[in-house]
């Protein structure tokens, strides 16, 4: 049977009906409402979009923040304020008329490259995605891990560089704050200041500069914006040597709209994983660039949803 998944972030909601071999049949995407009323709102009418007219058994809905499990809420999520607190099951499954499960974002992203994407053949996946902020998850033995509560793989927040940047959880140094689209942005325009005959310095004197800025011009050669990308990609290296040493993996994905970069950030994470993972872990995990994109969400979340109407996937355990 065919289920939703809904795939909110800071800036859109995206939802699509999925059918169990991975193929979106219908899809919309809302701007994300910065009031928990609105919020409520514009997830229900999205599901009831989608979900008008294909036969449906359920709906997951992929959230960023750290999720109290059993309350079905989000406690906390550093760039969506609006979702924090909202007893989600309990406003939207009335609204909407189908059995609803509640996801951190990352997990759902994860579960999805996992079930149909660059982690389809392995039974063991870490996956990143870098964008605004840092959402992961890490499948072992084909399980989603989720900690004692739901609120577990949060790999974007654990600690690289102790007097480092601070983020937008309130710590230092996390993952997030020195390599997510954010941390690239604010570095670029260090670098601007530092620099300011570079294309880099030229463009920041012009107008406020942002990570897409800095892909592109290192793309054209800008010498800046390419140390700028290698630094980036030398603590996701540090960060994901980490990872590969507590977790094992087979394949470590990474995504999100930062991979518009691609090698030139993963040639410096790649080298960094090298000097510090250990083998044997080191010697099997591969770094690969995710495959479904902005869809992860919506394809995993649709995924568990169908899982836990089927009893396939216990969701919360």
């Amino acid at each position: 049977m065919n289920a939703i998944g809904v795939d909110v972030g800071g800036t859109k909601i995206a939802a699509g009906v999925v059918t169990p071999e991975g193929k979106i049949l219908d899809e919309v995407r809302y701007p994300t409402p910065h009031s928990p009323e609105k919020l409520v709102e514009a997830i229900a009418g999205a599901v009831s979009e989608v979900g008008d007219g294909p036969e449906v058994g359920g709906v997951c809905l992929a959230v960023p923040g750290l999720i109290l499990a059993q309350e079905n809420k989000v406690i906390f999520s550093p760039n969506l304020h609006a979702v924090e607190g909202i007893p989600l099951k309990d406003e939207l499954e009335p609204k909407i008329g189908l059995p609803l499960t509640i996801e951190n974002d990352g997990n759902a992203a994860a579960w999805g490259e996992f079930r149909f994407g660059v982690g389809s053949e392995v039974d063991h996946l870490v996956f990143i995605t870098l964008g605004t902020g840092i959402g992961a998850g890490v499948i072992t033995h084909g399980v989603l891990m989720r900690g004692a509560q739901g609120s577990g793989g949060e790999l974007g927040h654990v600690t690289v560089q102790a007097t480092g940047p601070r983020c937008a959880c309130g710590n230092r140094g996390c993952l997030e704050a020195l390599a997510s689209g954010t941390a690239i942005g604010r570095r670029a325009r260090e670098a601007a200041i530092e620099h300011p005959d570079s294309a880099l310095g030229r463009l920041a004197a012009k107008r406020r500069v942002l990570g897409e800025d800095v892909t592109e011009l290192a793309r054209e050669g800008d010498e800046l914006a390419l140390s700028v990308l290698e630094e980036t990609g030398t603590w996701l290296g540090v960060g994901l040597a980490g990872f590969v040493n507590i977790f094992n993996p087979e394949i470590v994905a990474v995504g999100g709209g930062v991979m518009e970069a691609g090698e030139l950030i993963l040639k410096a994470a790649r080298r960094e994983v090298m000097l510090r993972a250990r083998p044997p872990s080191r010697d099997l995990a591969e770094i690969k660039v995710a495959t479904l994109g902005p869809k992860s969400g919506v394809l995993g979340a649709a995924a568990l949803a169908r899982d836990a109407f089927t009893g396939e996937y216990v969701l919360g355990g």
